[in-house]
């Protein structure tokens, strides 16, 4: 039951993240076992992206912040030099007093950068309690996700479509 809890909640997860997921709630299964019942209980991901109606059915109303420093939104925004090279820049931002709280540039940046740019910004501010992204990965990736673990941000990503 708990499996399909975390498989509702979180659509992208697969069997891995499930089984970490389920490692950090304290459940002390290994994981074959997680991967048996998984693929028993039929929680694959989709291989099809959903249409946009079904897809819109499954999404939570939008709450509004109450008060600074509860809900940051974090994105990249991309241009090009004179040159022809390109230029990244990671924007965080305060939902509730549309503060920007940092930009981040530069041509190639990770989730090692990602994570930096947010322990820099903690430094001098509070914590979030959740944090709003896109599916990138430097979004999705382990080192962001366990970032947020160790320092108990919830990270909601935004659904396709």
């Amino acid at each position: 039951m708990r499996m399909r809890e975390i498989t509702e909640a979180y659509l992208h997860y697969g069997c891995p993240r499930v089984f970490i997921t389920l490692r950090r709630k304290g459940w002390g299964d290994d994981h074959k076992r997680v991967h048996r019942i998984y693929c028993e209980e039929g929680l694959s991901m989709r291989e099809r992206r959903p249409r946009r109606n079904e897809s819109a059915m499954r999404r939570q109303p939008v709450k509004d912040t109450d008060y600074p420093n509860q809900v940051w939104g974090m994105d990249f925004v991309s241009d090009a030099l004179f040159d022809g090279r390109r230029l990244r820049l990671l924007t965080v931002i305060d939902l509730h007093t549309r503060e920007c709280l940092a930009i981040t540039v530069g041509q190639r940046l990770t989730g090692e950068d990602v994570a930096s740019t947010l322990d820099r910004i903690c430094s001098e501010s509070s914590l979030p309690e959740i944090m709003k992204a896109d599916n990138g990965s430097e979004f999705a990736g382990k080192v962001l996700d366990c970032w947020a673990y160790e320092n108990g941000v919830t990270i909601d990503f935004s659904r396709p479509g």
